[in-house]
């Protein structure tokens, strides 16, 4: 890291600048009620479309941002991000966190993704409450609705970061009926879930949970690396709980009080 970041990096500290996107200021609240859940017109692990119920909840409107993880790792000294190679907008942990510190977390695995949700009073978003702040109750195709000129950052989108990480809310645009930002491309999000294709044929349409057993977690969003039609607010992949990579992140969900 050069003096000019250093110099950047105090700057934006002195200025404020860096709690802007603190998860403690932005979380937004998801009212109860009913959404549409799925597809039957997309991939088979996508059906059936089903009404699904969830209660009232919060989640970050960014995903959890280098700095923010930082502050948790220095806190605790466990589940340190992976190093990745220098490019995309990622590196060198702690480096990255001091010279991107608004970018989103990358290199950590669901497990780490748990531990700082719980460090913050939290807890990862349901596969269920992913969607439905992605879409809104009106069953939106991507965040920002169903026109396909995307809103996000996302592979040979000529958004301005091909083929790299962008910082979090770069895409007001491209923000969901809710207002949360990055739900389509950037980084790809770990859900609570259990990953099963066949899920939707069997799910509670009450606050599910996913699948009680599974060899993989649910991720969801896209990312970087990915087009526009695998940054679909109903589009589901898989990841091994253990993996860390540099396109996958997390945002921070709440349980809110049923009497609210």
């Amino acid at each position: 890291m050069n003096k000019y970041t250093v110099c950047f990096f105090l700057l934006v500290t002195l200025l404020g600048a860096t709690d802007v996107f603190s998860d403690q200021a932005n979380m937004i609240r998801v009212s109860s009620g009913w959404f549409t859940m799925g597809s039957d017109n997309r991939a088979t692990d996508q059906r059936p479309s089903h009404r699904v119920y969830l209660d009232t909840f919060e989640i970050g409107k960014y995903e959890v941002t280098n700095q923010e993880y930082y502050k948790f790792w220095k806190a605790t000294g466990k589940h340190t991000p992976e190093s990745l190679s220098p490019e995309h907008g990622v590196g060198l942990w702690p480096d990255r966190a001091l010279e991107y510190p608004l970018y989103p977390v990358v290199g950590v695995s669901w497990h780490d993704a748990v531990a700082y949700t719980k460090w913050m009073g939290g807890r990862l978003p349901t596969e269920a409450e992913w969607e439905k702040a992605a879409a809104g109750p009106i069953d939106r195709l991507w965040p920002w609705g169903n026109a396909p000129k995307p809103h996000a950052n996302i592979w040979n989108g000529n958004d301005g970061y091909d083929d790299m990480i962008a910082p979090v809310g770069r895409y007001p645009k491209g923000k969901s009926y809710y207002g949360a930002m990055d739900m389509a491309g950037n980084v790809w999000e770990w859900t609570a879930d259990w990953y099963s294709d066949v899920y939707y044929t069997y799910t509670s349409n009450q606050n599910p949970k996913g699948p009680d057993v599974g060899s993989w977690r649910v991720i969801r969003g896209g990312s970087w690396i990915d087009n526009i039609n695998r940054c679909s607010t109903t589009f589901r992949l898989q990841l091994y709980p253990g993996l860390r990579t540099s396109f996958v992140g997390f945002r921070l969900a709440r349980s809110m009080d049923s009497s609210e």
